[in-house]
């Protein structure tokens, strides 16, 4: 009996095999599956032209011989991950757990291996991402959010707090993006909609406490939009301010960015976007420090001509809980749960009663 089982959250006893094409996987997948397309793009384009334009039948079999030649590669992989990962069920999915997924899981049941396709393939997957990042704000837990001027290390925070094992949402590592115009910087510059969206869905099912922190962010990160419920959730959360000295955050900003190897690209794509934002003389002398790679004076006349003035006004805007002064990211990550484990609990006791 050929079986295919059902899409369960969370679910850390699967192992998932992504069987679409390799641009249908890169557009959004069930995180963590491996990519093992059936058809390639190039074949899956010439499978669908013949289907529409001359005969079904010879679709199927020009589908079948491309298919076909990609066995003994499932079968190696197959071999491997069982050896890997025993305690694993093994999952293939599609586009809808339809011919492609059905058919590769119904031919290794058939010689006795045991996989199992995924009902209603990715669709179904991403019917429950979007039931989950776009629920209700009350579903979402309450946000301890942290907020600062640039190069605080709000983001190296946060990893601290999840060495902690502290409940952490990281909405720039979904993105893929850092928030700004030089966010890019760091990252393979590819951004989507759907990719976004199943990396918070995969943060939040785990989030297993009443609060969570988050960073401090506009809506938009690079290309892509926070839910409006999941931002309307955040915007009500506890406020934290970080601060930092000048020196502190031009240190670790150059750390963070200068080593990038799209650090120069980056930069010349995006300085010009503020461009307007700054006095001539100011952006010329930007230039002028970064090509004679003098990258401290570039950082802090970066931060203290565009960034600060542009997130002061936000800053001054908020009224925060407490207030934290960073000179060590793991010491800072100590004090936010010491401080959790009093103010805001008494806090939200008292919210209570």
């Amino acid at each position: 009996m050929y079986q295919s089982i059902p899409y369960v959250s969370a679910d850390l006893e699967t192992l998932y095999i992504d069987v679409r094409s390799e641009s249908e996987y890169a557009k959004g997948h069930i995180i963590g599956a491996i990519n093992m397309p059936i058809l390639y793009d190039i074949e899956r384009h010439e499978v669908g032209w013949i289907y529409k334009n001359s005969s079904v039948e010879e679709a199927k079999r020009v589908g079948l011989k491309y298919g076909s030649e990609k066995l003994h590669i499932f079968y190696d992989t197959l071999f491997k991950l069982r050896i890997e990962h025993p305690e694993k069920k093994i999952v293939f999915y599609c586009a809808r757990g339809g011919y492609r997924s059905r058919s590769i899981a119904s031919l290794f049941q058939s010689i006795d291996l045991p996989v199992y396709w995924l009902q209603g393939g990715y669709k179904t997957y991403r019917n429950e991402v979007l039931k989950t990042i776009n629920q209700a704000p009350e579903g979402f837990p309450t946000f301890i959010v942290l907020n600062g001027l640039t190069g605080v290390g709000k983001t190296h925070i946060l990893t601290a707090l999840k060495k902690l094992n502290l409940p952490v949402l990281d909405l720039e590592g979904a993105a893929n993006h850092k928030g700004s115009n030089l966010g890019a910087i760091g990252t393979d510059g590819i951004q989507s909609v759907q990719s976004f969206e199943n990396n918070l869905y995969e943060q939040l099912i785990h989030i297993n406490a009443p609060f969570c922190f988050v960073e401090s962010e506009s809506r938009k990160i690079g290309q892509v939009f926070i839910p409006k419920n999941l931002f309307s959730k955040i915007q009500m959360g506890t406020y934290l301010l970080i601060t930092a000295d000048m020196a502190f955050r031009v240190e670790n900003l150059i750390k963070d960015y200068a080593g990038a190897s799209n650090f120069k690209s980056g930069m010349a794509q995006g300085l010009p976007r503020i461009k307007p934002y700054l006095t001539s003389e100011v952006y010329l002398q930007l230039e002028k420090t970064f090509a004679s790679d003098d990258l401290d004076t570039f950082t802090e006349l970066l931060l203290k001509w565009h960034y600060d003035p542009l997130y002061k006004k936000s800053i001054d805007a908020q009224s925060f809980s407490h207030v934290f002064h960073v000179t060590d990211y793991d010491q800072c990550a100590l004090d936010l749960s010491n401080w959790l484990s009093h103010s805001f609990v008494l806090q939200s006791t008292e919210q209570v009663l």
